[in-house]
């Protein structure tokens, strides 16, 4: 007996009335966690692209313009997620990009929430949770 596989129609028969999959950036140094990250959102639903630094997350953003993005604080190159996230905020198409800033250092709770962001999550994430609070961001821009 063949399997009905919901997620698959549903897909398939969004993209073929001309409905998008919101797309999410992800932005993490960890190959592992960053991997973890979009499989988990491209379950759930959304096209995903991913960067492990600033410089190109900011090469990707020429090309997409993602309903949400998951920003890491610290990285170890030059440039922190500080940086990307003015970048959003100063580009007229990522105006409605919803911003959530993932790290580990508790410390820049303050600093993050000054910058126009839209969640903070403290690692360890629980996937669950990004995952629905991810929807739920989504939701409040469809609306």
């Amino acid at each position: 007996m063949p399997t009905y596989d919901y997620n698959e129609h549903v897909v398939v028969s969004l993209e073929y009335v001309g409905l998008r999959m919101p797309t999410a950036l992800v932005l993490e140094d960890d190959r592992d966690l960053r991997q973890m990250f979009s499989e988990a959102l491209q379950a759930s639903g959304f096209d995903v692209v991913s960067a492990g630094t600033v410089p190109e997350a900011i090469a990707l953003l020429a090309d997409y313009s993602p309903q949400i993005a998951f920003v890491d604080m610290n990285l170890p190159d030059q440039q922190s997620g500080m940086d990307l996230v003015r970048y959003i905020r100063s580009q007229a198409h990522l105006v409605a990009t919803k911003v959530v800033v993932v790290t580990a250092n508790r410390q820049m709770q303050d600093i993050a929430e000054q910058m126009d962001i839209d969640l903070f999550l403290l690692k360890p994430v629980s996937i669950a949770e990004m995952l629905r609070l991810a929807q739920r961001l989504i939701s409040q821009t469809a609306c």
